[in-house]
């Protein structure tokens, strides 16, 4: 395994805030071809999220992210579509072990409980949110999925394990419309989340 980057599985620790959108199906990027993406009233289901991982985490860094729900036959999971991170580890890592399309940027991270955070390259505004309200009280989760992801010309299953604590919010997309995560202009919020005390553990030994 090279030195670069952690050998899997990577156990992360942090703090993030999600969004569940809708989209209409054109404006949604492919997922891997023999996945099918999860709808809503004829609407593709998609997830995006600003994420602080945090010691004692393998890995230190930030990260915002868009992913489409799937299944494959009958088993459930999420698909990435556009994910950017500041960390080259993460990055070279992620594209080497699972597929997983990270690109490098930069960021800037709020460092009080409510979210103000902005993904940049150059100078040049990606993507940002803002947390608009106190989330509600917290509430304990744990669940198990897969991530579908192309690698070597074939779709590859990665595990994914979360613990954390949830609560209900509201937050503020800005997209710039023809930055990676341009197409979530088409798409519609429908749910946000705060998460707390997140471990995530990806990957398998």
């Amino acid at each position: 395994m090279p030195s670069e980057w952690p050998a899997e599985p990577w156990d992360l620790h942090g703090r993030g805030w999600l969004t569940v959108w809708t989209a209409p199906r054109p404006a949604v990027p492919l997922p891997p071809p023999d996945v099918v993406p999860l709808t809503l009233f004829g609407r593709v289901v998609v997830v995006s999220a600003f994420v602080d991982y945090q010691p004692p985490g393998v890995l230190t860094y930030h990260e915002v992210m868009a992913a489409v729900l799937v299944r494959r036959g009958a088993r459930l999971g999420l698909s990435i579509l556009d994910i950017l991170v500041d960390d080259s580890a993460s990055q070279r890592g992620a594209r080497e072990l699972w597929g997983i399309p990270k690109l490098l940027a930069g960021f800037t991270f709020s460092s009080g409980p409510q979210l103000e955070a902005t993904a940049h390259d150059d100078g040049e505004v990606i993507a940002s949110a803002s947390e608009t309200r106190k989330p509600s009280r917290a509430l304990p989760v744990r669940l198990t999925t897969s991530v579908w992801q192309t690698l070597h010309g074939k779709t590859k299953r990665t595990e994914l394990r979360t613990s954390a604590r949830i609560s209900l919010t509201r937050l503020r997309w800005r997209i710039t419309p023809d930055g990676e995560l341009g197409w979530l202009e088409a798409a519609r919020p429908r749910l946000h989340v705060a998460v707390s005390t997140l471990h995530m553990r990806f990957g398998s030994s």
